[in-house]
């Protein structure tokens, strides 16, 4: 049974939302009954303008929130096409005018309102906690999203819209997010030929974008690579802007410094990420490609579902060791990654003959450390590794079930002392997530030591031959 005959086997009555089953009132129109109505007060001037308010913006949040075409959800309203885009035209017009400045703008906050929405660990690691309120600095984190587009017979439209990175035809709103997930702005849709730095800098310069106004000496800017050519115009205006570090000239690998500098920022900036899934989790629209016809209103449509977001979803908390995860990289900045440097003087990595596999013969498994939750989300500094180590395991686990694993028992001498003595060290190949011909080297450190036996103690270093690996 698809959508539309589910809906019409329970006679779902979008005039009276309030009679509607709470499963499907979230189900098609995203929000309960209280936040429905709620928004239908923000839009006071809908009610003048179309015979139901509750239709008309029922029919508006549908839309959004299905993605189906203009014709399937004519037959879910028991209306005619045009009547229902006239409604729906009339509905998104009211919540851009109406509720959309309310909850979305740089008018619909102050940057001490921003500021107010930094968390722990971003202040913990970029910002000064001990500041009081009215002089912290706010901390944004900003990133480019895509919407997918038809391609054009407007060759000069195709062009512009018309990505070598996703091949594909697209459009890029621009996110600025404040800690908590709440969006400050959304900027844009900017062309595919457009990177991050090309439009941040473009706002910089514009004196009708708010973004260089808005903003106070000192506020903080958490970026990624993508935005390396717009640092210095950023800190000419007085902001700090931190991004992941980038290779020196003839390295392969970042030093210990960097890779912890760098781990400071995706600590942080996942935020972003975050939000922009939930447009496209919580508006199938943005999912699909957008026809030439409706890219026209996609602006209002994107705006729109972000002010819906900023007022109805939940912000993000302090996880409850986020103290915690901000004292253990700030001690650990400046250490040196002592294994790290073993490994590269011995050469390592293409050396086999100190190494074994582990099997039953060679079961050093048997004396792995098993640790708790919560010395796993202390190692990995969260929980994002530990999601990812399934994935990990499931690219790299063989048919038979095994998983190439070796170990070398009898360490050299000149091995430094500051690692101890009575250890053996793990050796795994892992696949590059991002590039299917390349491998990296991990390694484990282990202790024998049976007074640190399953704790963060007996693992007493790692690294891993991949960019920020040491």
């Amino acid at each position: 049974m698809n959508m539309m005959q589910r809906a019409a086997y329970y006679h779902i009555d979008f005039s009276n939302i309030l009679i509607m089953p709470a499963y499907l009132c979230q189900f098609w129109l995203g929000m309960n009954s209280d936040q429905f109505y709620d928004l239908l007060n923000c839009i006071p001037s809908l009610a003048g303008q179309v015979p139901n308010a509750t239709i008309a913006l029922s029919i508006y949040l549908v839309k959004l929130r299905t993605g189906d075409s203009n014709e399937r959800l004519a037959t879910l309203f028991n209306k005619s096409r045009v009547t229902l885009e006239r409604l729906m035209n009339k509905a998104r017009e009211c919540l851009i005018n109406e509720f959309v400045p309310l909850y979305l703008g740089f008018n619909h906050l102050t940057v001490e309102d921003v500021a107010s929405r930094n968390r722990i660990i971003p202040e913990g690691l970029f910002g000064n906690p001990d500041l009081p309120p009215n002089s912290k600095p706010a901390i944004v984190i900003c990133d480019a999203t895509y919407v997918f587009i038809q391609s054009s017979s407007n060759y000069l439209f195709q062009k512009q819209t018309y990505s070598l990175q996703k091949l594909d035809n697209l459009v890029k709103p621009f996110m600025i997010v404040s800690c908590d997930g709440h969006i400050v702005d959304c900027l844009g849709p900017y062309k595919a030929t457009s990177n991050d730095a090309s439009i941040t800098s473009l706002n910089l310069c514009n004196e009708e974008s708010c973004l260089r106004s808005f903003f106070r000496r000192g506020d903080i800017f958490i970026l990624d690579r993508g935005f390396r050519d717009v640092i210095n115009e950023l800190q000419r205006y007085g902001f700090v802007a931190h991004m992941p570090e980038s290779l020196l000239e003839n390295e392969h690998q970042l030093t210990t410094q960097q890779a912890n500098r760098s781990r400071f920022v995706t600590m942080c900036r996942w935020v972003v990420e975050v939000v922009n899934g939930r447009v496209k989790r919580d508006f199938r629209l943005f999912r699909h490609v957008f026809n030439n016809r409706a890219a026209l209103h996609l602006k209002n449509d994107f705006r729109i579902s972000c002010a819906l977001i900023n007022k109805f979803h939940v912000v993000i908390e302090n996880p409850p060791e986020a103290l915690e995860y901000v004292r253990i990289p700030k001690d650990r900045l400046s250490l040196e990654n002592h294994l790290a440097t073993y490994v590269e003087q011995a050469n390592l990595n293409r050396r086999r003959v100190n190494f074994q596999m582990i099997n039953s013969n060679n079961p050093h498994l048997d004396r792995f450390p098993q640790l708790t939750i919560t010395d796993l989300k202390r190692l990995a500094l969260g929980t994002y590794q530990l999601k990812q180590a399934t994935s990990y395991y499931g690219e790299h686990i063989r048919q038979t079930g095994i998983y190439s694993i070796e170990v070398n028992n009898t360490l050299d001498d000149d091995v430094p002392l500051i690692l101890g003595l009575n250890n053996y060290l793990l050796r795994g190949r892992i696949k590059s997530r991002h590039v299917n011909s390349r491998t990296y080297h991990t390694y484990l450190l282990i202790s024998r030591d049976d007074a640190v036996a399953n704790t963060l103690d007996t693992i007493v270093g790692y690294c891993c031959s991949c960019l920020i690996g040491k």
